[in-house]
């Protein structure tokens, strides 16, 4: 697989970080400490942060503000610049990237108003930075919105729900696009994801990158229609892409119980070192998509399993996602009085209400271990299934994965496809991601077979350790 790199605070020996998370409107503080505690130890690539610019104020504080830019200043309800830049160091410090979510499609989508540094606009004036000329204005539907998705013209000319559209092609707006992200450089941010990617001509894009002062890791958001307009190979020229159907189809294949779908998963979705997977993100779980599952619901057993799955299968680069429980659509993260995102983590480091914290989920931490050690043998094989709920495959002779997605045990025979030998069940309650220890072994015989019952609703994973230390070290 491709999606190796270099890391802060890694050396050349360390295994590959191979996972990142969205931590969805965490604070610049609490997201340095989740580094230090945890992601930089479970070997977790990089996080993913709520975007930085200065944001609008609206009427209750909703999720959606963080998306209308009032400013490039880096001050939002996330915290100060000082803040970030703390942020960004002490995560380097444990090996952790910074992707920092980026709009370059638009400014707000509100008549007026002050952004939470202060600074005042209109819709199409930000004085300073961009005026009347800066937008587009595509004279289309009475009100210059997005109505045809359809129509390539109105996907990347209109206002997609009457945000102020940027005339990207514009070298004013690209000057001060560039600018702002050489200044996250500046500030040590490594990555960039950027939204709504599709609504931005793929050429502008690659004009804007293009004035980047160094490299940097570039993901897109494109939430593909094969009946639109726009390809992932418009974009994938730029960075990587969203494989948005993804969290649709392994949904869909654990609901129905068609369990083989699984192994067709990628078909017609960007080549593995092109796609960024996941299970849900901040705007999939507040849609109404059936087909996803949601950790915040009775959903969250399955969508459990169904992160162990998305780690151990061998494609794209996984996104996993923490957010918060919230009532209605509109709902945003707690404030306090200053419009500051509460703290997250209390005294003892615990998430506290209404945060969800799923990626501290007990078998994350070793299922981030597990596809770091098996990035070698990036292939399955040994696909075992019962049609409907269960199933097992091997990557190579470094691990073997069985799901039991049903509510009956599985006794069976299992040909793990690994050497003779006793290993740790990684998803069971025993297990222990930081010694590497557990309670009870299960073992291997030396034809490959693990002869065990797997329980219902749970996981065996067992990784050749020894031999994933070997393969890491071999040029």
């Amino acid at each position: 697989m491709a999606l190796i790199f270099c890391f802060a605070g890694l050396s050349a020996e360390a295994s590959p970080r191979t996972v990142f998370v969205q931590l969805f409107e965490w604070p610049w503080k609490d997201i340095a400490r989740e580094c230090e505690l945890y992601l930089g130890p479970a070997g977790f690539a990089a996080v993913q942060v709520s975007p930085p610019h200065e944001h609008i104020h609206w009427s209750g504080s909703p999720w959606w503000e963080r998306y209308q830019v009032a400013s490039y200043k880096i001050e939002s309800r996330s915290g100060s610049e000082a803040e970030f830049a703390d942020m960004v160091q002490r995560c380097h410090q444990v090996g952790v990237d910074i992707y920092a979510d980026v709009v370059l499609n638009h400014m707000a989508g509100v008549p007026s108003g002050t952004g939470s540094a202060g600074s005042p606009f209109t819709q199409y004036n930000y004085p300073g930075i961009y005026g009347y000329n800066d937008f587009h204005h595509c004279g289309r539907n009475g009100n210059d919105h997005i109505v045809n998705f359809n129509d390539l013209y109105e996907l990347q000319n209109c206002e997609l729900v009457g945000l102020a559209d940027l005339a990207t092609e514009s070298l004013n707006v690209q000057s001060h696009e560039v600018a702002y992200l050489n200044h996250l450089l500046d500030l040590g941010v490594n990555g960039f994801r950027v939204d709504a990617a599709k609504h931005i001509p793929a050429k502008d894009l690659q004009k804007i990158f293009s004035g980047l002062k160094r490299s940097a890791y570039i993901y897109q958001e494109v939430i593909y229609d094969p009946a639109g307009p726009v390809q992932y190979s418009d974009y994938t020229p730029v960075g990587d892409v969203t494989a948005y159907d993804y969290a649709h189809r392994i949904g869909d294949a654990i609901k129905s119980k068609n369990i083989n779908a699984l192994t067709t998963i990628a078909n017609n979705l960007p080549a593995t070192d092109d796609a960024i997977v996941f299970l849900t993100n901040h705007d999939l779980e507040r849609g109404g998509d059936s087909a996803i599952l949601r950790y915040s619901s009775q959903d969250q057993t399955l969508y459990r399993l169904a992160q162990i799955f998305m780690l151990a299968w061998p494609y794209g680069y996984p996104q996993l996602y923490s957010g918060f429980d919230f009532k209605n659509y509109d709902q945003g993260p707690p404030l306090d009085s200053a419009l500051h995102t509460l703290p997250i983590l209390d005294n003892q480091s615990h998430c506290t209400a209404p945060w969800t914290c799923e990626h501290r989920a007990p078998e994350v931490a070793a299922m981030v271990d597990f596809r770091n050690n098996t990035d070698h043998a990036f292939s399955a094989s040994n696909w075992w299934s019962n049609g409907q709920d269960q199933l097992s495959f091997n990557r190579g002779n470094l691990g073997f994965v069985a799901i039991n997605f049903s509510g009956n045990p599985l006794p069976k025979e299992f040909q793990t496809g690994l050497p003779a030998g006793s290993y740790c069940n990684m998803a069971g309650s025993s297990y222990n991601p930081t010694t590497h220890t557990c309670s009870q072994s299960v073992v291997v015989d030396n034809n490959g077979i693990a002869r065990i019952t797997l329980n219902s609703y749970s996981a065996l994973v067992l990784l050749n350790r020894s031999q994933a230390a070997k393969k890491a070290t071999t040029p």
